[in-house]
């Protein structure tokens, strides 16, 4: 399915039916099929609506640089152009981030929400982070004074080493702009003042969004519940699906 949201071509998937509507939102370089082993078992309770965020899988990249403020005020004007109100929103990694920008500036307003290994928490002052940004700044330079073949081995050392796979694999100048300004933002404030049930599920495994970020981030939620499946990575719901889309249902249904 397909509807124009603030001017841009959104691809989304929608179960239709009168049931209480759960949003999914996938995770950075992802789109709505990351979703497709755990809405299967929850789709015989809610109308589960996923879409392709604006910038991947088959929805149109936004024509500015958007911060994560954009992006929220985007999932309020689908949601309201589809005349839902998600009684769940679900979001993996970046989504989780919207999620988190959305509800903690009353701009999304579920009656629950749940994250997936959320991003959110900023690093900027981490080693890791200090390297990335460093990268990003001169590592253009550094690669225009080696010969051209060598050039995209050389890439993927610098950014491999830093830990910024997505950042290598971005080809759109827009989405780099906005990679950029989503890991610069630290949402912890907006985190605090969310006043919805959450709950947050993490994988021990997990060397994007570290677990750490989930045990602060179930500290900066009041009231929060965090899970932890061991054994699993970043892409939890797929790796574990059926564990996974069984303790949402808990969840929301307690």
């Amino acid at each position: 399915m397909r509807v124009v949201v603030q001017n841009l071509i959104v691809s989304y998937e929608d179960t239709g039916g009168d049931a209480p509507v759960m949003v999914f939102l996938h995770g950075w370089m992802d789109n709505l099929r990351t979703f497709d082993a755990i809405t299967s078992p929850l789709s015989s309770f809610w109308r589960i609506i996923r879409l392709d965020l604006p910038g991947f899988g088959g929805s149109e990249i936004p024509r500015e640089s958007w911060g994560v403020a954009e992006y929220a005020r985007f999932v309020g004007d689908f949601c309201e152009k589809l005349h839902v109100k998600p009684y769940v929103i679900v979001g993996h990694s970046f989504g989780g981030r919207i999620i988190i920008k959305g509800v903690g500036n009353r701009v999304l307003s579920p009656k629950k929400i749940v994250f997936i290994a959320s991003a959110g928490l900023a690093k900027q002052n981490t080693p890791r982070a200090l390297m990335f940004l460093f990268l990003a700044k001169a590592g253009k330079i550094a690669l225009f004074l080696l010969p051209w073949a060598m050039r995209e081995r050389f890439r993927r050392k610098l950014y491999g080493a830093a830990g910024s796979w997505d950042y290598l694999h971005i080809r759109n100048g827009v989405l780099k702009q906005i990679f950029l300004r989503g890991i610069r933002e630290d949402l912890s404030d907006c985190a605090r003042r969310i006043a919805v049930p959450a709950f947050l599920i993490w994988g021990d495994r997990d060397f994007i969004t570290p677990l750490s970020d989930g045990k602060r981030l179930n500290e900066l939620i009041s009231g929060s519940k965090l899970e932890i499946i061991a054994g699993a990575g970043h892409l939890v719901h797929q790796e574990r699906p059926q564990e996974v889309a069984s303790l949402v249902q808990k969840f929301i249904c307690q």
